[in-house]
């Protein structure tokens, strides 16, 4: 007689439970917690599926119990754990986020627009010294681009790797090691003689914070790189860490000469290492994840990003190649391969045309969003053009273009490019990680008008000097249009990230954009009111996303907005003369 089959090993573990999660969801998945519910007032037989759509936390208060026992209970009838760090994890992007946004504003950009004033009132580049170049781009390209995208990739990779978190201590400490280096670094670099210590300190800070965020993208993505978006972020995390070395070692070599010292060839390749190493692999492995489905366009062609992956690549080993031979043909191939590889990423994403028509719906973010994304890609192949031509020009005549050349390449790859592609997506992508709404949707016209017309400004103005000194004095305009965009784009994140408390709970009253999810936690009582209406969605789901709103719910549903807005609110106007509270109110 067969023995039967064993299982190969234990049961993985059920899912913990988290206070966001539905008292519907919560006894779909573990039936053994119906009991729980019944026992604490949850009604039965209602003509919906078992258990409202009310937060666990909602649903505690609601019936006057501590939520460490409901959980407590739950836990011991589903046989499964507790999550009390969800929240907090939502919101793991925000100090970086928010960090990013105020060191550009300052440090990075702010100190920028300096230098780009002091250069146009003297008429010479010469203007500004080697140090202050240097102090702005490190801060530019290690607090805003890399505390930004360290910040989003944070949230991003758990919630589609299904991998462990960052703990919120390692949070703390790598945000704390990034502010260090760019602090210290910024004070070196503007008087090294003066704090010598200083460089390599703020330099050790950059080398950590880099080898920690490769630690984790390696436990998020290392267990399956075939995907070619996992290999694109990883190797931007590589790029990273080998940058914080190379800062580490200069830094340390010329403690006492500031970056002055380092010659051009080595500040050139700290930033290729920071744009096309790190900024450009993580674009392209984010975006192959996020932009298609933003943009509404077609599937990636995933043979053309997997041919981008590897020469884009072999190009940045190129210009390390270049830096260590002190040859310029490396860094013209390097040049002519990162072009080619951002070509096909281009073409691997079909243009980044939108082919899906939809309804325009407050959850999937402003239209105009798609032009962001269409003007950094076009600056991207115009600065990778400059570049080559600068690379190929050395080849052939055994020099590099001035620094006007050389300058308005670097600020069409880091404003036209990167800033304008942060900015862009940020405002669509942040609101999808805090699971809310774009604050402020009428600032996204404006702030694209306000970066586009800079950088075109920076960038012809700067090549202009070459033969026209008279277009110096035109080039602080575009630093003041540039943080004028920074700053509208910061308010947007920062109360797109920390938004205001919702009108439903200060005023009572339903809007077209107040989020179902949250109607239905504060007034559990609507759900059956709005199945019998005919919007039988409420009664079918587990949960509510909680970016949905009211009026994009009556419409899928085959009802007019206002009607069920005013509907709502007649309800919820009787509730409140009757002296039904809500749920906050208890």
């Amino acid at each position: 007689m067969t023995a039967p089959a064993q299982p190969d090993g234990p049961r993985p573990p059920r899912p913990p439970l988290r206070p966001d999660l539905t008292v519907r969801q919560v006894a779909a998945d573990y039936p053994g917690c119906k009991d729980v519910f019944l026992r604490h007032g949850e009604p039965d037989g209602r003509p919906t599926k078992f258990g409202h759509l009310e937060p666990l936390d909602h649903f505690a208060r609601r019936h006057g119990i501590p939520l460490d026992q409901l959980l407590e209970q739950l836990a011991t009838a589903a046989g499964a754990g507790i999550d009390r760090g969800a929240e907090a994890a939502t919101q793991a992007h925000r100090p970086f986020v928010a960090a990013a946004l105020a060191v550009t504003l300052t440090l990075g950009a702010g100190w920028g627009a300096w230098l780009l004033f002091e250069i146009g009132l003297r008429g010479t580049f010469a203007a500004a010294s080697a140090g202050d170049v240097v102090a702005h781009g490190e801060a530019q390209l290690w607090g805003f681009v890399a505390l930004f995208v360290v910040g989003i990739a944070l949230r991003f990779l758990p919630m589609t790797t299904a991998r462990p978190r960052a703990s919120r201590a390692f949070r703390a400490v790598l945000l704390a090691a990034f502010l260090w280096g760019v602090a210290g670094g910024f004070a070196w670099a503007l008087a090294p003689a003066d704090w010598p210590w200083l460089g390599p300190a703020g330099g050790a800070g950059l080398a950590a914070a880099a080898l920690g965020y490769l630690a984790f993208v390696v436990r998020q993505v290392g267990a399956s790189l075939r995907p070619v978006w996992a290999r694109l972020v990883l190797a931007s995390a590589a790029w990273l860490a080998l940058g914080g070395a190379a800062t580490l070692t200069l830094r340390t070599v010329f403690a006492h000469d500031g970056p002055g010292g380092y010659g051009e060839p080595a500040r050139l390749l700290l930033i290729e290492l920071a744009v096309f190493g790190f900024a450009l692999n993580a674009v392209y492995g984010f975006g192959q994840k996020l932009l298609s489905g933003f943009l509404g366009s077609a599937t990636p062609r995933r043979g053309l990003i997997e041919a981008a992956f590897w020469l884009h690549n072999l190009g940045v080993a190129a210009f390390v190649v270049a830096w260590a031979a002190q040859a310029a043909l490396p860094s013209w191939l390097g040049s002519a391969a990162v072009a080619g590889g951002a070509a096909l990423y281009a073409a691997g994403m079909r243009g980044f045309r939108r082919v899906r028509r939809t309804p325009p719906r407050p959850e999937l973010g402003e239209r105009f969003l798609d032009r962001y994304v269409q003007l950094a890609f076009f600056w991207l192949l115009a600065g990778l053009g400059l570049v080559v031509a600068a690379d190929l020009g050395e080849v052939a005549a055994g020099h590099r273009p001035g620094h006007a050349w050389l300058g308005a390449a670097r600020h069409a790859l880091t404003v036209g490019f990167l800033t304008t592609l942060m900015v862009g997506v940020g405002q669509r992508l942040l609101p999808v990680l805090g699971h809310t709404l774009l604050a402020w949707p009428r600032l996204v016209v404006p702030t694209f008008v306000l970066i586009g017309l800079g950088n075109l400004i920076r960038v012809t103005t700067e090549l202009a000097t070459l033969a026209f000194p008279w277009a110096y004095p035109l080039m602080p305009a575009s630093a003041v249009l540039e943080l004028t965009a920074l700053a509208l784009f910061t308010a947007n994140a920062l109360r797109t990230m920390w938004p205001a408390r919702d009108p439903l709970l200060r005023t009572g009253q339903a809007t077209a954009r107040t989020p179902v999810a949250l109607l239905l936690a504060e007034y559990p009582w609507l759900e059956d009111r709005l199945c019998e209406w005919g919007i039988g969605y409420v009664g079918r789901v587990r949960s509510v996303p909680a970016e949905l709103t009211l009026g994009t719910l009556a419409t899928t549903e085959g009802h007019d907005a206002a009607e069920i807005v005013a509907r709502v609110n007649a309800l919820l106007g009787e509730a409140r003369q009757e002296g039904r509270p809500t749920v906050t109110g208890l």
